[in-house]
């Protein structure tokens, strides 16, 4: 592998991949994302506040802002358990979970009324109350979304040049890992560039419409958690890419990228209705933790990156021996 040759090709594909009809959507898709989720949050808030106060009181901004605040109090305290729920809670009592009848009776329970941990209601209270709660909402929708929109953004790494046999003029001046390792780390530049401007729209977007919290505070959790969405789209650009180095074709990449981000947890979902083991399937991608990228606690945090990290190194390695052993 030339470096020269990497850093060049990763510069390239950075500057031209907005430029082109899939990064354009790419770009516009992950924004369009973010601010629905940003509003849709938002939205309950409004609608509650208006419906507290004398509407000519709502129309000053000083009683607009008063109710908004008293809202959003009361919000964050009734949210709390469906945070709690939502988080994945540490193992519990392992002859609890083998018990056919302690199994049954925690399935006909409502699931909000399943009862859970103190780290994890301790987590919940540092989401809420620790931090700015709304942005973290929005972080935890956003780590539920986001890896369907990084597969939109990379499942054409190389299916389409490579069904097209265009590689093979690249292949005359550089080499198939240079090839490899520049767009992918191209790819990697726009994703970080896409994040933080995304980031940055949603904590504007909130601060004004908002106000609830210091500006410091929000940019300071904004710049962690977009840190955190950097970290968890890295595997998931690593697997897109190592399908894409094996499919056919764009339309056939996208669709195994779909299939094999989706059906991780979907699959995890049905197993687990009869085996409390088939959830550890989840851990295949980062679904099993990547929520703890949010975690208050630095080991459990410092695990979920190193996890991360892992799955890259696992997909980049796949990738870089399918894309140089296949025929281009």
């Amino acid at each position: 592998m030339n470096r020269r040759h990497t850093l060049q090709i990763a510069a390239y594909a950075a500057r031209t991949s907005v430029r082109g009809g899939i990064g354009l959507v790419f770009l516009l898709l992950s924004l369009t994302f973010g601010l629905l989720v940003a509003h849709r949050m938002m939205q309950p808030i409004e609608t509650m506040a208006r419906l507290m106060v004398d509407p000519a009181l709502y129309e000053t901004e000083e009683g607009r802002r008063d109710a908004e605040l008293r809202v959003l109090e009361q919000m964050t305290e009734q949210a709390k358990p469906v945070i709690a729920w939502m988080l994945p809670s540490t193992p519990g009592n392992a002859a609890e979970e083998d018990d056919e009848a302690a199994r049954e009776t925690r399935r006909k329970r409502p699931r909000l009324a399943v009862s859970t941990d103190k780290d994890t209601e301790k987590w919940a209270t540092y989401l809420l109350e620790d931090r700015p709660g709304i942005l973290s909402a929005i972080f935890l929708i956003l780590l539920l979304g986001w890896p369907f929109v990084v597969a939109f953004g990379a499942f054409d790494l190389y299916a389409g040049d490579i069904a097209s046999r265009q590689l093979r003029y690249q292949l005359l001046r550089a080499d198939r890992s240079s090839i490899y390792f520049g767009r992918l780390l191209g790819l990697c530049i726009t994703l970080v560039a896409v994040l933080s401007l995304l980031g940055l729209v949603v904590t504007v977007y909130l601060g004004l419409k908002l106000g609830a919290y210091p500006w410091g505070e929000m940019l300071l959790w904004a710049l962690q958690g977009t840190l955190m969405m950097v970290v968890v789209s890295l595997p998931y650009t690593a697997l897109c890419g190592w399908i894409s180095t094996a499919a056919g074709g764009s339309f056939t990449s996208l669709t195994l990228a779909s299939l094999a981000i989706g059906g991780v947890p979907l699959l995890a979902s049905l197993g687990s209705l009869q085996f409390d083991s088939a959830q550890y399937v989840n851990w295949l991608l980062p679904w099993g933790f990547q929520s703890r990228l949010l975690h208050h606690d630095p080991l459990q945090q410092g695990l979920a990156i190193g996890g991360c990290l892992l799955q890259t190194a696992v997909f980049v390695w796949l990738g870089h021996r399918t894309f140089t052993r296949r025929d281009l």
